[in-house]
C-alpha cells in the first residue's frame, strides 16, 4: 500500500509563497523590466509615494494611476487610454506596493488582461463601451469568491479552497465592465483589527511600515493608499472596510446592510442583527460613488435577496450638497466627541477641531451632540455577538492544518457560545439599544436651528491612528454603524506630527473614562505613530449612502477652503 504524505502546514506556506512570488517576479520583469523593484532603504518607513519616486513608472503610467476611477472610465470609454494600457499601469504600481507593504494574496494578472483585450476588442469593434465599468481595474478582499482562485480566509487549511462559482456581486460587476485583476490580504479568520495570518504574512500601512494596516480588509486598504488599486471591494461586519480606511488614510464606505449586495447566500454565513456588508475602498469621493451609483444601477434587488428595491436617489444627494455648501447653515452635523468609553489620541482630536472650525467656517451648523455615554454595554453587545458560537469552527479549520492561532485575533471560547434563546434575548437588546440612539437622534431637533434633528455625525474612526503592529485591542467606533446598522464612511483628514500632536504632559489631568482608556491613552506618543493618517468618520441613518456620500464631498471642501486660506 502506498503510503500517502499530508505536507505540514508550513511546507503548505512554503509552496503558496514560492508560487505567489514566481507571478509577482514574472509581472515585474513584464512591467518594469526587473524582476525585484528599486526599494527605498530599509530604515525609511513612510513609502506611500515611493510609486512615483521609484522611478519606475513613467509619466503617462503616474498619470493612469492616479487618476479617479470617472476619468479612467470617461478616457478608456473614449478610446484615449486603452483597458490593457490601464491595467498594465496598474499592475505595475501593484507590484511595487507588494514589495513595500505586502498587501496581495493572490494576483490574477493574467486573467485580467485577458478580460482587458476583450474589453478593448469590444470597444474597437462596436464603438461602445461593454458596461458602465468598462476596463476599471477592482482589486477584491480575500473574502470574496472568484471562480477559480482561492478563498481563503487567512487559513492555511484553505490555502487551495476554490468556491465553485464566483459571487453574484463579482459576476455582474465583472458584465458591467470591471476588470479584476488581484486578491489582497486579510487576518487568520477575518475576525481582527490587524492584517496578519500564517499563509501570507502581515501588511503595513504605507504611510509608516511600523504600524498596521488594520483588518480585516487589510489588503485593500494598503493597496488602494499606494495607487496600486483605484477601487477595491472589501468587507465589513466590525470596522473591516472603516479600520483599513482609518490606518490606510483612504476613504471607504460602510453600507446599511441590505442596500449593497455582498457573498451569495450558499457563500456566506446566516447572521442576527450584525450582518457582513461589501463596501468600496478608493483613494478619492469618485471611487466610493462609482461604485454605490454603477452597483445600485445595476439593480441588485432583483438577483440578491438581501437587497432591499433603494435605487441611487440623487435628488436626495444633491439636496445634501446644497444645504451643506450654501454657507447659510442649512445642513447641521452633529460632533460625537468620543464613544463614553475610550479618549481618542491628540492628533484625532485634533482632526475633529479643525473639521468643526472648517465646516463652520463654510457656513455649515455644528453641534455637539452626546449620543454615547458608556454605559450602553455597546462593546459586550458586540462582542457576545461574534462570540455567540463558542468559536468551534475555526477550532476545526485550523486543527485541519495544525496552524498556530494568532495571538491578534478575536477567539471565543467554547463556554461564551450562546443557546438559541439566548440568542434572540440578546438580539432583543441590540433592537432595544438601536431605538433608543434613534430617538435620541430625534432629539437633536432641539439644538439645532434647521427645523430638522442632526442631518449627519462626524465621529472619530478610531480611539487611535494606525497602531504598532500586535497592539489593537478596541474597535468600538469602527463597530458603532455596524451595531446599529446606520451607514458610515472614513475620510482622511491630516497626518500624525511631532510638532501639531505632542504627548500630553504629566500636569496635563487625564481622568480615564475606563481600563481600555487608560490602556490606549498610554500607548500615544508623536514618535511611535508619526506619519500615521488621521480620518474621521461620516455617520448616517439607515439607507443614507447618498446623504453621507455628500457629507463627504461637504466635509472634503471645507477642508480645502480653510486649507488655501491659510497658504
Amino acid at each position: 500500500m502506498t503510503k500517502i504524505t499530508v505536507p505540514t502546514w508550513k511546507e503548505v506556506v512554503s509552496g503558496r509563497k514560492a508560487q505567489q512570488a514566481q507571478t509577482v517576479r514574472s509581472w515585474a520583469e513584464r512591467t518594469l523590466g526587473t524582476a525585484v523593484p528599486r526599494l527605498p532603504d530599509a530604515t525609511v518607513t513612510n513609502v506611500v509615494d515611493w510609486p512615483r519616486q521609484s522611478g519606475h513608472l513613467s509619466a503617462r503610467q503616474l498619470e493612469i494611476t492616479e487618476s479617479t476611477p470617472s476619468q479612467l472610465l470617461e478616457k478608456m470609454a473614449a478610446g484615449i487610454w486603452t483597458a490593457q494600457e490601464v491595467l498594465l499601469s496598474f499592475i505595475a504600481r501593484t507590484v511595487i506596493a507588494h514589495h513595500l507593504t505586502n498587501p496581495l494574496t493572490d494576483p490574477m494578472f493574467d486573467q485580467g488582461l485577458r478580460r482587458a483585450a476583450e474589453l478593448d476588442a469590444h470597444l474597437y469593434d462596436t464603438g461602445r463601451p461593454v458596461g458602465p465599468l468598462h476596463g476599471l481595474p477592482i482589486s477584491l478582499k480575500d473574502a470574496m469568491n472568484v471562480q477559480g482562485m482561492p478563498t481563503t480566509l487567512g487559513f492555511v487549511a484553505r490555502a487551495d479552497a476554490k468556491p465553485k462559482h464566483s459571487d453574484e456581486l463579482v459576476v455582474r460587476l465583472g458584465a458591467a465592465g470591471a476588470v479584476f485583476y488581484c486578491k489582497t490580504n486579510i487576518p487568520q479568520s477575518l475576525m481582527s483589527g490587524e492584517c496578519h495570518n500564517f499563509l501570507f504574512g502581515r501588511t503595513s500601512t504605507p504611510w509608516n511600515t511600523t504600524l498596521s494596516a488594520g483588518g480585516s480588509s487589510g489588503g485593500e486598504g494598503s493597496l488602494v493608499a499606494l495607487g496600486g488599486s483605484p477601487l477595491g471591494i472589501g468587507t465589513d461586519i466590525a470596522g473591516s472596510i472603516r479600520t483599513p480606511a482609518n490606518f490606510n488614510g483612504t476613504f471607504g464606505l460602510c453600507p446599511t446592510y441590505g442596500r449593497f449586495p455582498c457573498h451569495d447566500a450558499e457563500q456566506s454565513s446566516a447572521g442576527y442583527l450584525i450582518n457582513g456588508v461589501a463596501g468600496p475602498l478608493s483613494r478619492s469621493i469618485d471611487g466610493l460613488e462609482v461604485y454605490t451609483k454603477t452597483l445600485l444601477s445595476l439593480k441588485p434587488w432583483e438577483w440578491d435577496a438581501a437587497c432591499e428595491r433603494l435605487p441611487w436617489d440623487e435628488a436626495v444627494y444633491q439636496e445634501t450638497l446644497r444645504l451643506g455648501l450654501d454657507g447659510k447653515e442649512g445642513l447641521c452635523i452633529g460632533f460625537i466627541n468620543n464613544d463614553g468609553v475610550t479618549t481618542p489620541h491628540p492628533p484625532i482630536q485634533r482632526g475633529m477641531r479643525e473639521v468643526k472650525a472648517a465646516l463652520k467656517d463654510l457656513g455649515v451648523q455644528v453641534v455637539d451632540v452626546n449620543l454615547f455615554d458608556g454605559t450602553e454595554g455597546m462593546w459586550e453587545m458586540m462582542t457576545k455577538m461574534f462570540n455567540s458560537t463558542g468559536g468551534q469552527d475555526f477550532r476545526d479549520t485550523v486543527h485541519r492544518s495544525g496552524e498556530p492561532i494568532s495571538d491578534e485575533i478575536e477567539l471565543a471560547d467554547p463556554e461564551d457560545a450562546l443557546s438559541v434563546r439566548e440568542l434572540f434575548q440578546h438580539g432583543k437588546k441590540i433592537l432595544e439599544l438601536r431605538e433608543r440612539k434613534l430617538r435620541k437622534w430625534q432629539d437633536t431637533l432641539s439644538v439645532t436651528s434647521t427645523g430638522r434633528p442632526v442631518d449627519l455625525f462626524v465621529l472619530p474612526s478610531g480611539c487611535s491612528v494606525a497602531p504598532p503592529h500586535g497592539s489593537m485591542k478596541y474597535w468600538l467606533y469602527e463597530a458603532i454603524s455596524n451595531l446599529l446598522d446606520w451607514t458610515c464612511a472614513t475620510i482622511p483628514v491630516g497626518n500624525v506630527t511631532s510638532a501639531k500632536d505632542p504627548k500630553p504632559g504629566a500636569e496635563d489631568d487625564f481622568v480615564p473614562l475606563s481600563s481600555f482608556d487608560r490602556y490606549n491613552w498610554d500607548l500615544y506618543s508623536p514618535e511611535t505613530y508619526i506619519d500615521a493618517p488621521v480620518c474621521l468618520q461620516v455617520l448616517g441613518d439607515r439607507f443614507s449612502e447618498e446623504k453621507v456620500l455628500a457629507g463627504l464631498r461637504v466635509v472634503e471642501a471645507a477642508l480645502k477652503a480653510s486649507q488655501s486660506g491659510k497658504e
